[in-house]
């Protein structure tokens, strides 16, 4: 956790660690000053005087460094949730998918996301400020009182240090628990009320009247994740009520001495409240807990950091063409692709064709370089540019979401033959397209995968290589379609294009088409080549070719 805070401002993290010391040492002054007003009445004015000048200096300085320190630790506070998202954002975005997405690294994202969701990581420098005032005033109590005997400081510490063991073991004890179930239960928790009130699955929650089954089933997975949390803070309340005679125990000796020993009112008044003020050697409730949830965040954002292991570089090569050779790739144990060979010339148009769950889409995240093949060989000539069938959708404006601060995003959008959207568009090129936004709106499906089309074709224009389009016509209507299929075939020559798609009178316009099938290339030919061979591909053509017909005729 310091080491982070340490990254988000040395300087400052040194300034603000001095002026918290300062800051917690201003209530011992302000002890000692009042011992010298109290002794200087009522016979001595210009001792009170000074005594009175002396606590309110103290007091003052105080409330100085307090506002001081407040600015400082919102600026920290920042920092470090900045350092943490950084710290996670670059490993993941260094890694395979393959690392990102395996069990270890889901839980830890998941307590991750539910330690960001309590105070977003910015009550960190906030809770360090405090606790460091506390133990400031602590040590300064107990130096004052150390005057009155060398014992009685040694008495106050053993006391509140008994409690704060007591209570950090049961407080921490909670606190993995809490994380925990911020990896399991709660999440699932979470994401049953998420279908009950985000966009889209509420709206089929009411469609198919799912409400009656969904409260109670939110409702019971809530509280049994909560039941382990109380079951687990049950534990160890015992060590907290004997830590809490000892300190009872403490102050009844240091008192009872003080007390006998000393008939000075001021002295009276002056140790008393250092006995009193040796509290802040305990448990500091509004600090320790926070700070325990951040040592908690730093170690999770750490185990990540060095659980996801940099990907290899892709390999790269000065031939012009796409090579698969034997590759092998599975998921958790299943085979997908099992010894596929392909290759592909440069400036070849290539569809791959093949049943639902034959590997293609597979074959394009291997191609893409999201997944990396469990064995064999890929070679690809140069950068990829991709377009997937789960695309994200940024809720960014529609400039930022096809350039992401970059020129070309009109010549692209005009190539993927989506300048009509900027009709609906309220403020054109800057509208977010997110409904979220106060200034954004929501775009349709087709409309989007326009968006994300002029994305893919951006970045071939900035100097990819290949273009792999995985199902780019899904939310399109048959014109739009044929639309993009002739932009499609006016790449060939210029760029490597790879399409998937399940909609056959479209893929024929390519130059090459492959069937996968058992995990490797069943077919491989021109359209009129396949449809001659009379194989898979003429069968699943000619399916799909009498429900045109019957729709026709319908």
């Amino acid at each position: 956790m310091k080491s982070l805070l340490w990254q988000a401002g040395r300087g400052r993290f040194v300034l603000f660690c001095v002026l918290a010391v300062l800051q917690g040492l201003a209530p011992a002054a302000a002890i000692a000053a009042s011992g010298v007003l109290v002794a200087g009445l009522p016979d001595d004015p210009e001792q009170a005087t000074l005594g009175l000048a002396l606590f309110g200096a103290a007091l003052l300085t105080g409330t100085v460094l307090s506002a001081v320190l407040d600015h400082e630790a919102a600026v920290l506070d920042g920092g470090f949730a900045r350092i943490v998202h950084e710290t996670v954002a670059h490993a993941a975005l260094r890694t395979d998918v393959a690392h990102l997405v395996a069990d270890r690294t889901t839980r830890e994202l998941g307590a991750l996301a539910e330690f960001e969701r309590v105070d977003g990581f910015v009550g960190t420098a906030s809770a360090l400020k405090e606790l460091l005032r506390q133990r400031a005033t602590g040590t300064g109590a107990a130096v004052v009182l150390a005057t009155f005997a060398w014992w009685a400081p040694i008495v106050m510490f053993l006391g509140w240090r008994g409690l704060s063991f007591g209570v950090r073991k049961w407080l921490d004890h909670g606190m993995t628990l809490g994380a925990q179930q911020g990896e399991t239960a709660l999440r699932r928790a979470r994401y049953l009320r998420g279908l009950a009130v985000d966009s889209p699955a509420a709206k089929e929650i009411r469609v198919f009247g799912l409400a009656g089954w969904l409260v109670p089933l939110y409702r019971d997975a809530y509280l049994n994740a909560l039941e382990v949390v109380w079951q687990g803070r049950k534990l160890g309340m015992r060590t907290v009520f004997a830590a809490t005679g000892g300190v009872l125990a403490a102050h009844l000796v240091v008192l009872t001495a003080i007390a006998q020993s000393t008939t000075s009112p001021a002295e009276i008044v002056v140790y008393a409240q250092a006995v009193l003020t040796t509290s802040a050697l305990g448990y500091v409730f509004g600090a320790e807990i926070p700070l325990a949830r951040a040592r908690k965040v730093a170690e999770l954002a750490r185990s990540i950091a060095r659980s996801l292991a940099p990907a290899p570089p892709e390999p790269r090569t000065a031939a012009d063409s796409i090579r698969l050779t034997n590759v092998h790739f599975g998921y958790a144990g299943t085979p997908v692709l099992k010894g596929l060979d392909l290759e592909v010339p440069k400036g070849q148009s290539l569809a791959i064709v093949g049943e639902n769950g034959a590997g293609k889409s597979t074959l394009v995240h291997l191609l893409a370089g999201i997944h990396r093949p469990d064995s064999g060989e890929i070679t690809m000539p140069g950068r990829v540019s991709a377009i997937v069938q789960r695309f994200t959708r940024f809720e960014l404006s529609l400039r930022d979401n096809i350039a992401f601060g970059g020129e070309g995003a009109e010549q692209a959008l005009e190539r993927a033959g989506g300048l009509g959207l900027l009709e609906d568009l309220p403020h054109g090129w800057a509208t977010v397209l997110s409904s979220s936004h106060p200034r954004g709106r929501d775009l349709s499906g087709g409309q989007w995968q326009k968006v994300a089309l002029a994305r893919a074709l951006r970045a071939v224009d900035a100097g990819a290589e290949v273009l792999v389009m995985d199902e780019p016509s899904a939310n399109l209507d048959v014109l739009a379609e044929e639309e993009l299929f002739a932009r499609f075939s006016e790449l060939a020559g210029e760029t490597t294009t790879i399409l998937v798609s399940h909609r056959l009178a479209s893929v024929k316009h390519a130059d090459r088409i492959i069937v996968i099938a058992d995990g490797r290339v069943a077919e491989d030919g021109t359209h009129a080549e396949l449809m001659a061979l009379q194989g898979k591909y003429a069968a699943m053509y000619s399916v799909q070719a009498e429900r045109f017909a019957e729709a026709g005729h319908a």
